[in-house]
């Protein structure tokens, strides 16, 4: 099964790097509309389209109608993409809390699967197994040719592929963001994921026994 992790363009509270998780969102700004016409004409020259499953929130469902208007198939909207809730951060700056982001990813990346992005907020293990239930029910679908694009976030993204693809890293993934319009594309069969490239980025392979 081939996988496109697909993160939504642009809004004007990406600029500033105001964090905004809530449904329904803001809407795309025009950077973001060409960001995602771009990332769909990519995707579609390179893998072919099968379907498009959208988050719920408003810039992922605009930047899964642009792909899929280019793809030539429907949006199907996927509770599951919803980011991860970021509780009582909802509406911070990122400068205003930049150590506690860090720390919270250091726990996340290390084992620490019930810790919350921040008080009220949801923790990694929530974000990755609702995730996981997607894939899961995609996977039992029949097998056509082309990519399922899964238009999201880039926290649950970075969080999600760092345990489901076999040669990801933990260095890899937390050094590396998800920015808007880019991409991950992943090779998944029985339950386990093979990066194909970040973006471009080829990842390295990792040592054995690192994935959880």
């Amino acid at each position: 099964m081939r996988l496109i992790f697909l993160r939504h363009g642009q809004i004007e509270d990406n600029t500033v790097l105001r964090i905004s998780t809530e449904p329904p969102g803001p809407s795309l700004n025009a950077v973001g509309r060409e960001q995602a016409r771009r990332a769909g004409e990519q995707i579609v020259a390179a893998t072919g389209v099968r379907a498009v499953y959208s988050s719920p929130l408003r810039r992922a469902k605009e930047t899964a109608h642009i792909v899929a208007s280019i793809a030539g198939c429907d949006v199907r909207v996927a509770e599951e993409l919803a980011e991860c809730r970021a509780g009582s951060a909802e509406g911070r700056l990122h400068r205003e809390i930049d150590a506690q982001i860090g720390r919270t990813w250091e726990r996340w990346l290390h084992g620490e699967q019930d810790h919350p992005f921040s008080p009220g907020g949801e923790s990694a293990r929530s974000a990755v197994t609702r995730l996981t239930s997607l894939l899961d029910r995609l996977s039992r679908l029949k097998h056509d040719d082309g990519a399922f694009v899964l238009v999201g976030h880039g926290t649950l993204f970075r969080l999600a592929l760092s345990r489901l693809c076999s040669n990801l890293t933990r260095e890899f993934v937390q050094s590396r963001w998800l920015e808007n319009g880019e991409y991950v594309d992943v090779s998944m069969n029985d339950g386990i994921g093979h990066c194909l490239s970040w973006h471009g980025e080829l990842p390295p392979r990792a040592p054995e026994g690192e994935q959880e």
